[in-house]
């Protein structure tokens, strides 16, 4: 049992009641026509400077729209703000970082987001229909278990039928113990519970007309039996002796008892009467055994209805032992709390004796005049703390379409704070209310039907008829008909729906008193709920994996049976999920599995069945199961093979896993490259963990086919070398201008290009290529030198003497994209403290000298380098009039 409502605090402000009985008690870019695009003429040009620095309002637009398309992208990414690693390398060279020249405004993030959905977009496969399993809404299934207590059902019968015991009209049960039925013959048949033999027969006098209120003591030993004609007698449970028999004198004359309650003193109990008077029994026990009756609420100032008085025993077999001892030593358990309800008011009293009684909390009640109200308590467990814990009774007040929920909380000694909860209002009017748990309870409406509702989020879980069951109501008891129906017409009305005594709860049982059986309500255990699925041929195995998915999340209401222990209640769903996917599994396959038609219906079956097994494997931690007996199933056919590896590719893209078995990684490899989907399989192997990869195959499949990203982040991350397949790259582009003389690149080299420009720039931030993550300090220091150092490189290969040739090669490819990422990395504050100044200073010089003696650099190109020149000397508070004036001669020649 946990918490079922939570905890609020509130001081009590007591009001007096009108009642006489009570008064004495206290009451507290490119060449465009200007005309033809409607391009407005500028008055003044803008500096180089301010256009870079310049936010582009179009990228804002794209972030909003972007992050509405994948939340979970954006999270992902949210700690990672100078991130470039999501930029698709498959962007033309003309695709530039211009806006992260200004980190502050972070405009860049807008443009990442962008590029990283167009990348989502252009890595799925041409089947794009395979996508990852989406859980459906929430169905709780069926919670309630009705069975009919058949020897009961039978016995009760008999009666009618053979003997002259009469109908039943009463019922009361102690849980796993006995149950009281009572006839309209004033017989009372004593049931054991469990096993549902009938033990003793109670015969009172005729003339106490029919049995209208049982009920048994806290230990089962004692009954207490009321009459229709205002009589009251005690029975011995064990031998079905009559121990007392109690005169009707000790309340109003020709009244009938509507309701007699022990309270968790077995020697103290409280009866009302028809005339609405409430009235405290003490048992004693002397010479021999005797009693004493005092009134404690007059009927004349309002008539009661129903009491309920809080019991102590009625959740142990709920609850674990630590909280029993805690629920026997509470101290509620040294006053008698009582809750009483008219028609308008709830009165909650503590009788400390017959002559101490306390009025803690008048509540009003509001309802339709032909429903009566309810009272209904219930213990949950409140967290005070990490460790601390302590347990208040609830008390639920219903009256028509209103439940109000109370709590008690002990302060210190006698002082007590009563805190209204909550109400809950529903669309019908409710004939009876009873707890199923701390968070369950049921509503039971005019037209016999029961609503299964969560308390915290008031979400009805099921709704059930009842009809058949055929409900016992008490109506000639409200009515007073036994002594003449002298009664108010208010209480005869209302009576038409009393099913006090006939529909009642036990320790989270509900039995049910019908005309010819005895019902028992419970809830179903939570494998009982998944059996209900698929029992009795229904095979609803699809509906009962989504529940124990809730289950496991938890985010299904209303379960019972499941251990405390959060990882033992993991480990219980997780071992009936196995075992209901390998039967869901089996049934898909044979009995679900199309039989004629095309192969489109096959593969689309086989698209519909795998998702949602992988989806569970993974949610579940069961890899195993998924590259084991699931692949294994699949590999059987090629056409299930085939689907099976497609459905791997978004759970890879999603992060769900990063590691597959070496005989089904081969297999993916195999089938992408066979199908030609290398960019899929790229992106697919950039997200799965170095570690269990075939390096040697990895890297003999991506240099056959160009797969530069992949070969990037194995250098990088298994060989911890940053400079390797940088070399590759520039090779191949200069021999790439080479061959177009000059003029441009090759698409798929401005492919590779780019790959290479977003791996310097994440490299010297210290991020891990591709997509994103911390490099540790030491790689993340020793990556950046590297990179820099490779930059500064002097000596020639290829380029006819030139020096600085791996430079010169990058600012050829890309010059401002080249100068964005530097940016980025001389804005880092990670880049300076691990990059000396010397060493930064002296790569500036070099850039400097490259481009200005460089006459392929155009005037453009050159004031890019200005800018980038400018900016870092004036954040270290030097002139750069020099700077300047190479720019101006440059520009002069």
């Amino acid at each position: 049992m946990s918490d079922l409502i939570g905890e609020k605090n509130a001081i009590l402000s007591l009001s007096k009641d009108g009642n006489p009985l009570l008064d004495d008690f206290d009451l507290t870019p490119s060449s465009i026509d200007d005309n033809l695009f409607d391009i407005p003429v500028l008055t003044s040009l803008p500096s180089l400077e301010s256009i870079l620095y310049e936010a582009d309002p179009a990228l804002d637009s794209i972030s909003l729209t972007s992050s509405l398309q994948n939340q979970n992208f954006q999270q992902d990414n949210e700690n990672s703000p100078n991130n470039l690693t999501n930029i698709n390398s498959s962007e033309l060279s003309s695709i530039s970082f211009d806006s992260s020249l200004e980190t502050n405004n972070r405009p860049l993030d807008n443009y990442i987001l962008k590029i990283h959905h167009q990348q989502q977009d252009a890595i799925s496969t041409d089947e794009s229909f395979v996508e990852v399993h989406k859980h459906t809404q929430i169905n709780h299934g069926s919670l309630l278990k009705i069975q009919e207590l058949e020897t009961v059902s039978n016995q009760i019968s008999l009666c009618i039928e053979r003997t002259n015991y009469g109908h039943p009209t009463t019922i009361d049960v102690l849980l796993h113990r006995m149950i009281a039925i009572g006839t309209t013959k004033s017989v009372v048949l004593l049931f054991e519970h469990q096993t549902q033999t009938l033990k003793h027969c109670l015969n009172s006098d005729l003339t106490n007309g029919a049995v209208s209120a049982l009920n048994f003591n806290s230990d089962g030993t004692r009954l207490l039996v009321g009459y229709a004609r205002g009589r009251i007698q005690m029975y011995d449970c064990s031998n079905g002796k009559l121990l007392r028999n109690i005169s009707n004198d000790i309340h109003g004359p020709d009244t009938a008892i509507l309701n007699i309650k022990f309270t968790h003193d077995p020697t103290v109990a409280v009866f009302s009467d028809s005339g609405g008077s409430v009235y405290v029994l003490q048992f004693t026990r002397h010479l021999k055994r005797g009693y004493q009756s005092k009134c404690l609420f007059s009927g004349s100032r309002g008539e009661v209805c129903t009491l309920e008085p809080l019991l102590f025993y009625q959740q142990h077999g709920s609850l674990t032992t630590d909280t029993n001892e805690k629920l026997e030593q509470h101290p509620l358990k040294s006053m008698y709390i009582i809750a009483l309800a008219t028609f308008t008011k709830i009165f909650l009293l503590a009788l400390k004796s017959q002559n101490n009684v306390k009025i803690l909390r008048v509540q009003h009640l509001v309802g339709s005049n032909t429903t009566l109200p309810i009272l209904k308590w219930q213990f949950i467990i409140v967290k005070v703390s990490d460790n601390v814990s302590c347990i208040n009774p609830i008390l639920a007040a219903v009256r028509d379409r209103q439940c109000t929920f109370i709590q008690i909380q002990h302060v210190r000694d006698d002082e007590l704070h009563l805190t209204q909860l909550k109400q809950i209002t529903v669309d019908y009017h409710i004939k009876s209310f009873c707890w199923l748990n701390a968070r369950t309870f049921v509503l039971f409406d005019m037209s016999e039907r029961a609503h299964v509702i969560d308390q915290r989020s008031e979400e009805q879980l099921e709704c059930l008829s009842l009809s058949h069951c055929e409900l016992i109501y008490n109506t000639i008891f409200f009515k007073s008909l036994a002594t003449g129906g002298n009664v108010s017409s208010a209480l005869a009305l209302a009576g038409q729906n009393a099913c006090y005594q006939t529909l009642i709860s036990s320790q989270g049982c509900i039995f049910l008193l019908g005309t010819h059986a005895v019902y028992e309500i419970h809830l179903r255990d939570w494998s009982e709920r998944l059996d209900f699925f698929i029992e009795n041929g229904k095979n609803q195995y699809e509906q009962a994996l989504e529940l124990a998915y809730l289950m496991l999340l938890g985010k299904a209401k209303g379960l019972t049976g499941l251990p405390i222990d959060p990882v033992k209640r993991r480990q219980c769903i997780s071992e009936r999920m196995v075992s209901l996917l390998q039967a869901y599994l089996k049934y898909s396959l044979n009995y679900e599995c199309p039989q004629s038609g095309t192969i489109d219906l096959l593969k689309q079956h086989y698209r519909n069945v795998l998702p949602r097994s992988i989806d569970y494997c993974l949610l579940i931690d069961r890899l195993d199961l998924l590259f084991g007996l699931i692949y294994e199933i699949f590999s059987k056919d090629s056409i299930a093979h085939g689907i099976y590896l497609q459905c791997l590719e978004p759970y890879i893209l999603k992060n769900r896993f990063d590691t597959m078995s070496p005989m089904v990684l081969n297999d993916f490899i195999n089938y992408y490259v066979e199908n030609n989907h290398l960019n899929q399989l790229e992106h697919c192997l950039n997200r799965l963990d170095v570690s269990s990869l075939d390096i040697d195959q990895i890297i003999q499949i991506t240099r056959k086919h160009n797969l530069y990203m992949t070969l990037l982040r194995i250098y990088s991350e298994a060989f911890k070398d940053f400079t390797a397949i940088l070399k590759e790259i520039i090779e191949k582009l200069e021999y790439d201008i080479a061959e177009n003389n000059g003029t441009c690149y090759s698409a798929k080299m401005t492919l590779i290009g780019n790959q290479a420009l977003v791996f310097i720039q994440t490299t010297l931030v210290g991020e891990i290529y591709p997509f994103g993550g911390r490099l540790s300090s030491d790689l993340a220091q020793f990556g950046r030198n590297e990179i820099v150092d490779f930059l500064s490189f002097l000596h020639p290969r290829r380029t006819g003497g030139l020096l600085y040739s791996n430079l010169r090669a990058l600012l050829h490819f890309n010059t401002r994209d080249f100068f964005n990422l530097l940016t980025m990395a001389f804005d880092n504050e990670e880049f300076l403290n691990d990059v000396d100044t010397i060493k930064r200073r002296a790569f500036c010089d070099i850039l400097l000298r490259v481009m200005v003696d460089d006459v392929q650099f155009s005037s453009h190109q050159i004031s890019i380098l200005f800018n980038f020149l400018s900016r870092q000397l004036a954040k270290t508070g030097q002139q750069h009039i020099f700077v300047q004036g190479m720019l101006f001669e440059q520009v002069r020649n």
